[in-house]
């Protein structure tokens, strides 16, 4: 190939190249307005009072209605003796337990530990009763310096997903017997994989029983809409913070389990309230609720939870209505009073307190 053949190739290749450059620039500039002009239209649509089907927090549980149900009544028939007496870990955990008479540090335990739980899809934990004071500690917590005597390895047996299976109860048991062998010392189970199984059973039908949401929603009726400024004002009279999920909490003023005792959001799409926008914002619809089981006293909690709701209205402009949308009477709370009372009874009689650290764990809010 001759000098002027080999200078038309390379002037062709560089055409190509700024055509190939220029074509990437518009591109990546389209990408850029239609991604703008997306967001302006959901900063529009966020200005807006929705409209269509609300999607509430707790689209996928239970929501208690002012008709009495019968699934409360259903629940009767799982036997205490289903469920042993609520402990600081063990009722609701299969456990393997490493006695030893040495001290443990930390690391040499955790290391063992985090090689393989991801195994296992259930919540678990390794515990250690700590050097001195004895009390139980959480490793994957605990400071780099704490040291052990007793350690425990334990496997919630259920929650929301199901109950724990065969395979997962194998894979909590070879990684005790992979800290055994390391750490030599005996291993201890709490139960066997029959009673494991079992237990895992019954706290499945324990947790479909009694995974259940109380709520009332806020709906627009003097005022077209609720604006976001009065409706932080009406919160903060309610008691109500804002918070983690950019929505409104109760705080549970006692130290305990339950963080919340029950929180209040938007009944519309996203369901959150944009902290840097709420001057602008507004809804024609809001919701206050509260998990039944995850809260002590929850007949006291849904009773304040009414206060809060009715503060809303008067202050807003709004009305009181049930899960169905349907105006919320002086009977309908009632109804609501029952069954929430009657979940509670019901609870203590299994052997795990509402809002207790076990009620917490099976059922996070």
């Amino acid at each position: 190939m001759g000098l002027q053949g080999a200078l038309i190739i390379l002037g062709l290749l560089v055409m190509a190249i700024v055509a190939l450059n220029a074509y990437d620039r518009g591109r990546i500039k389209r990408s850029l307005l239609a991604m703008f002009e997306t967001r302006i239209r959901r900063r529009g649509a966020n200005d807006e009072a929705p409209s269509g089907e609300a999607v509430p927090p707790w689209s996928e549980r239970r929501v208690l209605r002012p008709k009495i149900e019968g699934d409360v009544e259903k629940a009767k028939t799982a036997s205490a003796e289903e469920l042993s007496p609520e402990e600081p870990f063990g009722s609701i955990d299969f456990i393997v337990f490493l006695p030893g008479d040495t001290i443990v540090e930390r690391d040499a335990a955790l290391g063992i530990y985090k090689q393989s739980e991801y195994l296992i899809d259930k919540p678990h934990r390794l515990y250690g009763q700590r050097e001195g004071n004895q009390s139980w500690g959480n490793l994957s917590r605990d400071p780099a310096i704490a040291r052990y005597g007793l350690l425990a390895l334990a496997l919630q047996l259920a929650d929301r997903s199901g109950a724990v299976t065969e395979s997962e109860l194998n894979a909590i048991s070879q990684i005790g017997l992979k800290l055994a062998d390391a750490l030599d010392r005996p291993t201890r189970f709490n139960m066997t994989f029959e009673q494991a199984l079992e237990r895992a059973n019954a706290l499945d039908k324990f947790c479909s029983a009694y995974d259940v949401i109380a709520t009332i929603n806020v709906l627009a009726d003097s005022a077209p809409v609720f604006r976001g400024p009065a409706i932080e004002r009406a919160a903060h009279e309610a008691r109500l913070e804002f918070g983690v999920r950019n929505i409104f909490h109760r705080k549970n003023p006692e130290a305990g389990a339950c963080q919340y005792l029950y929180s209040l959001a938007n009944l519309y799409q996203p369901g959150s309230f944009d902290p840097l926008r709420l001057d602008v914002f507004q809804t024609q619809g809001l919701t206050l609720f509260m998990s039944v089981p995850s809260v002590p006293d929850p007949l006291a909690v849904f009773t304040d939870m009414v206060d809060a709701a009715r503060i809303l209205a008067r202050r807003l402009g709004g009305r009181l209505f049930d899960a169905d949308r349907k105006p919320l009477s002086d009977a309908g709370v009632r109804a609501i009073r029952t069954q929430i009372q009657g979940i509670a009874d019901h609870m203590v009689q299994h052997g795990i307190n509402p809002g207790s650290l076990n009620a917490v764990r099976l059922f996070p809010p």
